[in-house]
């Protein structure tokens, strides 16, 4: 309802949006495509294809939005990159599962929150903030976690970056920041025309927003499920820790009882072999008669 009456902008991770602004089969969305890789690898890119992979393409049933694009770099050389938007529990295992090069994160997961200040995390073969430390790759990975770019970048500026920009684009829905966005970097406006567009068809917004909420009803059981795993794990892993534990226990008293019982002979046998030496016995005696070494019987007298 903001979005129609002028209050506030689409989010642009809005599936539905996403497609519509980056649709890699108009010469626009390509064109957008490649200024948006192009500000986050660094470098000048020319999409050379789209290789669209079954079951993880861009569709209203996926939980996550990926496009697999062979490019060209500025170099001549070639690199295939998979872009995906996450928003889900173990973000590495999965980067790693589907062997995404750059992953968006709407929500990042708690790993991401101990580095202040950071919102990209490139990792070649380890991160460059530090995070995963113990987790180095075999392939290159860029983390964009677009809710920590929001927290620290709440402007856009004539200093700011094409990356920035871009960001701020995916991010932003406060008017007065599209606002400036805008102002510095004009050729978004076409982009929001495109979709302002929205707001004149009340039939495709909502269908659009239906969209959306049955993508996010899925993302919601997903998250679910990846929530309760974590538990599961989390619980196996004290149940474990908690059997060691009672066994250790169990060890520990068995133990106990050997030394109790070593120790309740040992007395047991002394206070024998002081009765027959009161009797005036001879250690070789005392040491026939209770079936014990006469070295011993002897190291016993002799604390006496």
């Amino acid at each position: 309802m903001n979005f129609c009456v002028g209050k506030q902008g689409i989010k642009i991770t809005y599936d539905t949006v996403f497609r519509k602004i980056f649709n890699p089969e108009t010469k626009q969305g390509i064109h957008r495509l490649e200024g948006l890789l192009s500000s986050i690898l660094d470098r000048t890119v020319r999409i050379i294809r789209i290789m669209p992979r079954e079951g993880t393409q861009m569709t209203e049933n996926a939980s996550f939005v990926v496009m697999d694009i062979l490019i060209q770099m500025d170099d001549n050389s070639f690199a295939n990159v998979e872009m995906q938007k996450i928003g889900y529990n173990f973000p590495l295992a999965r980067a790693d599962c589907y062997v995404a090069d750059i992953i968006m994160i709407e929500k990042s997961p708690k790993e991401f929150h101990t580095c202040k200040n950071k919102y990209i995390h490139r990792r070649k073969p380890t991160f460059n903030t530090g995070i995963f430390p113990d987790n180095s790759g075999l392939h290159e990975d860029i983390f964009i976690c677009l809710d920590s770019f929001h927290s620290i970048i709440h402007n856009v500026t004539k200093d700011s970056t094409e990356l920035d920009a871009w960001l701020t684009f995916l991010s932003c829905t406060e008017p007065e920041i599209i606002h400036s966005l805008i102002e510095t970097f004009p050729h978004f406006i076409s982009i929001y025309q495109e979709i302002a567009d929205f707001a004149q068809s009340p039939k495709e917004l909502i269908t659009m927003l239906s969209q959306e909420l049955y993508i996010m009803d899925k993302n919601m059981e997903r998250l679910m499920v990846a929530e309760l795993q974590e538990e599961v794990v989390a619980v196996r892993a004290e149940l474990a820790e908690a059997k060691t534990a009672v066994e250790k226990a169990k060890e520990d008293i068995e133990k106990i009882k050997e030394d109790t019982k070593i120790l309740q002979e040992k007395a047991s046998n002394e206070v024998r072999i002081l009765k027959l030496h009161c009797q005036h016995k001879t250690p070789q005696e005392i040491a026939t008669a209770l079936q014990l070494s006469s070295d011993y019987v002897i190291s016993v007298l002799n604390t006496i």
